[in-house]
This record gives C-alpha cells, structure tokens and sequence, in this order.
C-alpha cells in the first residue's frame, strides 16, 4: 500500500510537470492569451466582491453614522420642543396672580368667582402655543379649575376624572423636586380623528412661604402630534408619507409607547410585541416597527437613544431592503459592466496578440541571423511609435555601433600592439637612475658642492618613495619624512621665498594613511597660493588627533582662492574644477578621500582673497 501510494504521488508529479512544459511550449501569443483570460477573470470576481462587500460594509457604517447623529439631532428638537412648553409651564407657577387665585380657591368654600378668573386665565395661555389641547390646575383644597380645547367645557375634561386630585397621581407630582412628564395616553375623539395626550406638570407653591406644602398643581396636557413631528421633521400640514422608509418614535423607561406613527398603539407596552421576552429590547423596538403599515419589509434596522434629561428612549427604524436598494441596484450594474469589459478586453488582446507576435517574429528572426554573424541585417517595421517599433530601431542601431565597435577594436588592437613594442624599446631601469643621481651626488662631494649633494640625496629619497607601490597604506611618520625632503627642494628651487612650520602629535605617528596623500596640497600652495611672492611665505601644517579621526589643517598667507571657486572644492560631487582648468589641482585628492575613506573621511576649503587659505582634512584611523 506504501509502494503504491508513493507511485500515485510521483504520477501526480509527472502529470503537473507535463503540464507546466506543456504552458512553456505554448507560444508567445497563446501564453499571453491564456495568462490574460485567466489573471483578468479572478481579479475581476474578486474586485467585484471585496467591491460588494466594502461597500455594503462602507454603507452599514455611513448608515449607522447618520442613524447615530439623526437619533442625537432628534433627541436635541425633542428637549427644545419640551422645553418650550416647560416655559409656558413655569410661567403659570410663578404668576402671582394665578397663585394668589388658587390661594383664595383653596381658603373660600364658594369659590366660583375665582375658578371662572382662572379659567378665563388659563384659556389665554392655552391658546397662545400650538398643541395645547389642556391646562389644569388641581388646587390642594380639592378643587379643579382648566380650560379644555377638546371639550369645549367647564365641567367635563378630556382626560381627567373627578377624583384625579385625590389619586396617587397628584400626591406624585406634589412629592417631586421637579417638573414631571406623564405617558401619552388616549384622551378624547372628535370626528374620525382620535387625540392622544402627553401632559407635563408641576407642583404649585407659595413663594412668599416656601415651607408650607404645596398649594395645588398644574398640568398642561399636549398633543401627541407635537413631539412625534419634532421627531420626524414632519410639514404639521401633511402626514408622513408612505414613501419614507425610517421613522422615529418614543419609549418610556418602562416600555409605554409615548409616540408612534400608527396611533392605536399608543399607550401599549413594547413588551407586547415579544411576548417570550427572550430576544431583548432592541428585538421588542423592531417587532413594533413592523406594525408601521407603510414598512412593507421584515428586514428593519432599529437604534436607539436614552435621553438624559427625561428618561425617554428615541428609537429610530430603517426599512433595510429600501435602504441598500441602491447598493444592490449598483451591484448588478458592476456585474454587468464587468462582463462586458471582459469580452470587449478579450477582443482587444486577440487583436494586439496578433500584431504584437508578428512583430517578436521578425524580431527573433533577425536576432538569429545576426548570431550567425551576419551583421549587416536590420528589422524592418512599420514605424507606429509603439515599444516594437522602438525595439526595433535600438536593434537596429545596436548592429550598426556592434559594427563600429568591431572595427574600432580591430584597430586599437593594432595600435596597442606598435604601443606596447614602444614602450619596451624605450623602458628604463628605475635603478639605472638611483645610480646615475648616486654618481651625481659624488660627484658634487669632490667639488665640495654639499649644497647640491644634499639636494641630489632628497631628490633620490623623493624618487624611491614616489615608484615604490605609490597607492599603498604607509605610516603617517613615513609620510612626513617623505613632505620634510619634498618641501627641503622646494624651497631651495624658491629661493627660500617661504618658510614651511611643521606640528605632528606623536601620538598619530603610528597611524597609517595612503602614500602621497598630502603632496598636492603643498605643491598647490607653493605654485599657485605663493606664486609671485618673493618672501614672507608661511606655510603651517597641523596634524592631531582628533576622536576616532586625524585632522589635518594645511594654512598658507598666500594669494587666496576666489569665493566660487571655494564653493566648488567644498561641493564633493562639482565636477566644474578640473573640467575649467583652474590649476589647483586638488580636486583629485578629494576624489581620492572620498574612494578611500567614503562618507568617514571628510574635508572643508577656507579661503580669502588677499588672505591666504585654510584646507582642514578629517580622515578615520586606520
């Protein structure tokens, strides 16, 4: 079983090799044709469904956004609303002469006369705000005085009965700190049209003895209509219309529906709609929005907001399918749009595969006629400014230069041949000159010339230092040996027109450095810095150590180096000092700085005209 399971593997694996020799033996336009339709289709699918998905998930979240803040700005109309009946409200507890009335209602027995006052009182601030359908006032004495707009009576209220006053009701209102807001509830029917009441009280009291107990209070009952359009922003002259797909309406603490859209349900306990009680609040506000007559979908998406000033719960249902109507429209447009791109790129792709083989094959051809040596061909295309064309002219011109080259090395094989011969027929022995300067040299001796013999022996020094491996890494006390004869000459070649001051710090003796690394820098100075100076030249070279480097200051009193140029020699990458011929001929040695040491070695031209210059070198210890 082993065996055989090994043979199926291997068979697996010569079945996948088959096939990939098989892709690679396609040609070119059959590659370009297969990979296209098969790289083109699974991207377009899995655009098209990150695209779904991104946006559904974009939209859930703009949704919720939205929801979010609508839910906030309806909770803010909402208090302003309230608020301005809490005016009205705080308006009548604070009249003087409204309280003075009750007080008298309360301390007479026939107090008919003042209860028509306050009546009479109380119709004027009725009428003086929209949706006023009551305001009553219950005095401490058991009497009732209130204008009612739906009954049109002095005796009868759309809400209130007769024992109102004496029921758990007032003795709540009268025990509260502060204002108190009563669940909308049915009051009365005029017509077809049914009026649901929402009432916010007060309790009534004495300011001039605010210790005594309450001396009544009052209640201002509302229509229900007023916060359900502060809710929804709905026109007070039209209805919501069935086309809207969310709304808002109101919950109580305890479940009791303050407002709704379908005024039945008014006054009943969201808990109604989930009787089991298993699924939550949120399950309970949604089982209610299904009762919207205008929701035609099960799918709805509920929020909802406590209300930190009354404890009342704004809920806001979407009908979901209406809300992502577009999306799902969108969707089947991208689908369809994608499918047709599909076919019209393939129609492309077997139009320009067709071209564009064309153009390899007559490419290749030439590729291989020219690998057979036959270097006069060329590519003939159609110039159409495409990149075949383009190959094709760089082809083209690549055999035209392979030919020149050709020809060029032909002859500088020929010339570097006759060139090697000279330089034979004319080399000299570096030790044939040591000999000949040592002759020299004993030669002055016997003439007593010890002037020139010294001269001869730095000269000889300077020579054997120079061929010697003149790139090599030498220690820096080497090297300054090496400046001390080279300065010797040239100051006997000036005359002694400058004097050269020397200060090493021992403790970088040791160091190494590349040979010759300095000698442009005092062969500048002395040409050029002091040229036409006949005396008076000084000439200062510091060398030290300083942290993990060894800085070098070369200071000359000579002519000075002109502000551009400075710029120049201080700009590593300048290209300018050589190319213009300036003669300072240090440029080299910054470039020798920077391929020795890269960005470790570092250096900084200071220089006035008239003044003399200052060049400070900071090289790593090696």
């Amino acid at each position: 079983m082993l065996i055989s399971a090994g043979k199926k593997r291997f068979l697996i694996k010569i079945k996948e090799s088959k096939m990939g020799n098989s892709f690679k033996k396609m040609s070119f336009k059959s590659k370009l044709i297969f990979s296209f339709i098969f790289v083109s289709i699974i991207p377009i699918l899995l655009v098209q469904s990150i695209s779904y998905f991104n946006t559904t998930s974009a939209m859930k979240e703009n949704v919720n956004e939205l929801i979010t803040y609508n839910l906030a700005q309806t909770e803010k109309n909402l208090n302003t609303t309230l608020n301005s009946y809490m005016d009205i409200l705080y308006q009548i507890y604070t009249d003087d002469e409204i309280i003075e009335l009750v007080k008298k209602i309360n301390a007479e027995t026939d107090s008919a006369m003042e209860i028509s006052l306050l009546r009479d009182k109380l119709s004027k601030l009725t009428n003086s705000k929209e949706g006023i359908r009551s305001i009553a006032i219950l005095s401490a004495g058991g009497k009732t005085a209130f204008y009612d707009t739906l009954t049109a009576s002095s005796l009868d209220s759309s809400w209130m009965n007769k024992n109102f006053e004496k029921s758990e009701f007032y003795r709540n209102i009268t025990s509260s700190k502060g204002s108190v807001l009563i669940p909308t509830s049915y009051a009365s029917q005029l017509g077809d049209k049914k009026y649901y009441l929402f009432h916010i009280a007060n309790k009534m009291v004495d300011f001039n003895d605010i210790r005594k107990d309450a001396i009544g209070v009052i209640v201002i009952s509302i229509d229900e209509d007023i916060i359900y359009r502060a809710c929804n922003e709905v026109d007070a002259k039209k209805e919501a219309k069935k086309s809207v797909r969310s709304v808002n309406f109101i919950v109580d603490k305890n479940g009791y529906i303050i407002s709704f859209p379908d005024k039945d349900l008014i006054g009943a306990n969201i808990s109604l709609y989930d009787p089991a009680g298993t699924n939550g609040r949120e399950d309970e506000y949604t089982a209610a929005a299904r009762k919207i007559s205008y929701f035609d979908s099960s799918s709805i998406i509920t929020n909802s907001l406590t209300s930190e000033k009354n404890g009342w719960i704004i809920v806001n249902a979407v009908d979901q399918s209406f809300l992502f109507s577009k999306v799902y429209m969108t969707q089947r447009l991208t689908i369809t749009f994608g499918i047709l791109a599909l076919l019209f790129s393939i129609i492309i792709i077997f139009y320009v595969t067709r071209n564009f083989s064309g153009s390899i094959g007559k490419i290749l051809h030439a590729m291989k006629t020219a690998q057979e040596g036959e270097l006069s061909v060329r590519v003939e295309l159609d110039d159409d400014g495409d990149e075949m064309s383009a190959i094709a002219a760089r082809f083209n011109k690549m055999i035209y230069k392979i030919n020149k080259l050709v020809e060029e090395v032909r002859a500088a094989t020929f010339k570097q041949k006759e060139a090697e011969i000279r330089a034979l027929e004319a080399q000299i022995n570096p030790h044939f000159l040591y000999n000949t300067l040592d002759a020299i040299n004993w030669m002055a001796i016997e003439k007593d010339e010890h002037e020139i013999s010294n001269m001869l022996k730095s000269l000889a020094q300077i020579l054997r230092y120079s061929v010697n491996k003149s790139n090599s890494i030498v220690k820096l006390r080497e090297e300054i040996e090496w400046l001390k004869q080279y300065i010797y000459l040239q100051q006997t070649r000036f005359n002694y027109s400058f004097e050269c001051f020397m200060e090493v710090d021992e403790k970088v003796l040791d160091f190494n450095i590349h040979k010759l690394l300095l000698q442009p820098f005092i062969e500048n100075v002395i040409i050029h810095g002091f040229e036409g100076i006949n005396k008076g030249g000084v000439l200062d070279i510091g060398i030290k150590g300083w942290e993990n480097s060894i800085m070098i200051v070369i200071r000359d009193n000579g002519k000075g180096i002109d502000p551009e140029t400075v710029s120049k020699l201080n700009s590593p990458d300048d290209k300018e000092i050589t190319a213009k011929g300036s003669g300072l001929g240090v440029s080299n040695v910054f470039n020798r700085i920077k391929m020795y040491y890269g960005d470790s070695g570092s250096w900084q031209v200071e220089s006035e005209t008239g003044k003399g210059t200052t060049i400070t070198l900071k090289i790593p210890k090696l």
